[in-house]
């Protein structure tokens, strides 16, 4: 899923950071500031859900929005500011991508 990720991104001109679980991913933040995070809520060492509610618990990236693609039913708005359901056609994600990168800045 990374990889369909990273190529749709990359396709529609966005530069992405890939990590294969939320700690690399916190990890990866430090050194740069995102302007938006794409993550799905099933991910080995630690998910999705811990990670959104560390970016939340943190002043420096609390304001990160954050897309979940997710196969999961249940979702909660108050986790991420957006949520992608798998299957998804990648003109919806890359909606979802524009929508929140610029209100993210």
């Amino acid at each position: 899923m990374r990889y369909l990720l990273k190529r749709i991104l990359e396709g529609a001109g966005y530069e992405v950071v890939e990590a294969p679980n939320g700690v690399v991913a916190l990890a990866q933040m430090v050194k740069s500031r995102p302007g938006l995070v794409v993550t799905d809520l099933m991910m080995p060492v630690m998910g999705g859900a811990e990670l959104i509610a560390r970016l939340r618990s943190d002043p420096e990236t609390e304001s990160i929005p954050v897309v979940v693609v997710s196969s999961q039913g249940e979702v909660s708005s108050n986790v991420a500011d957006a949520v992608v359901m798998k299957p998804f056609e990648p003109g919806e994600l890359l909606e979802t991508v524009r929508v929140l990168a610029g209100a993210g800045g």
